[in-house]
C-alpha cells in the first residue's frame, strides 16, 4: 500500500475530520486533523492491520506565534510501521486559550515522556495521561520555556580585578529578535 492510497482511505473515512493532507517533498504522508477527531484517527492508525503503525517515533509541539495563525499551536506525531515501511506525520492544532488534547499513551506507551514534555515545556495539558507532572523543569518553575513569548533572561556576573570586590549576579531581560538576520 502506498502513502497516496493511505491518504485517500483516511480522507474517505474521516472526511471533515481531516483539514488537510499531502505527500511532502520527502514522500512522507502528512495529515492535519481536527482536534475532535484526533484520538479516533490515532486509534485507527494503530489498530488497522493494513497500516500497522506500531511505532511512535516522537511527539513535538510547535508555537506559531509570529505567523498570526489560528490555532496558534500544533502538536506533531511521527508514526512508523516497522512491518510495512509506512511513515505518517499527524498534526493537530490546539487553541491558544485552552491548549488541551487527549493522551495516546494507551495506544503507544512510548508516549509517556514526550507527552510530559509537552506539558512541561509548552504548557499543553494532555488529558488522561497516567502521570502528568513536570519532567525536566523543577516543580516550582513558572512558565513554559518553549513558548515563543516566554521571557528570556540572562545572568551576567559583574567582574572586577579588585580582589576585595564581591561578584554579583545581574539579571536582565534581553530583547528577542524574531529574525536573527535583521
Amino acid at each position: 500500500m502506498t502513502h497516496e492510497e493511505i491518504r485517500e482511505q483516511l480522507e474517505a473515512i474521516f472526511e471533515s475530520g481531516i483539514k488537510h493532507s499531502e505527500i511532502d517533498v520527502h514522500g512522507d504522508l502528512v495529515v492535519h486533523v481536527q482536534l475532535d477527531q484526533f484520538l479516533m484517527l490515532m486509534g485507527y492508525l494503530k489498530q488497522n492491520r493494513d497500516y500497522d503503525f506500531d511505532y511512535l517515533s516522537h511527539i513535538t509541539g510547535v508555537d506559531y506565534l509570529e505567523q498570526d495563525r489560528d490555532p496558534r499551536y500544533d502538536v506533531v506525531y511521527e508514526l512508523y510501521s516497522m512491518s510495512k515501511g509506512h511513515h505518517i506525520r499527524v498534526h493537530v492544532g490546539l487553541p491558544e486559550e485552552e491548549p488541551t488534547l487527549p493522551s495516546v499513551y494507551h495506544l503507544w506507551h512510548g508516549a509517556d515522556f514526550p507527552e510530559r514534555e509537552l506539558y512541561d515545556l509548552f504548557g499543553f495539558i494532555v488529558m488522561d495521561h497516567p502521570n502528568m507532572k513536570r519532567l525536566i523543569m523543577p516543580e516550582g518553575w513558572e512558565g513554559y520555556p518553549l513558548l515563543k513569548d516566554y521571557p528570556l533572561t540572562v545572568e551576567e556576573v559583574a567582574f572586577s580585578h579588585n580582589r576585595e570586590h564581591k561578584s554579583e549576579l545581574i539579571k536582565t531581560a534581553k530583547d528577542v529578535k524574531v529574525d536573527p538576520w535583521a
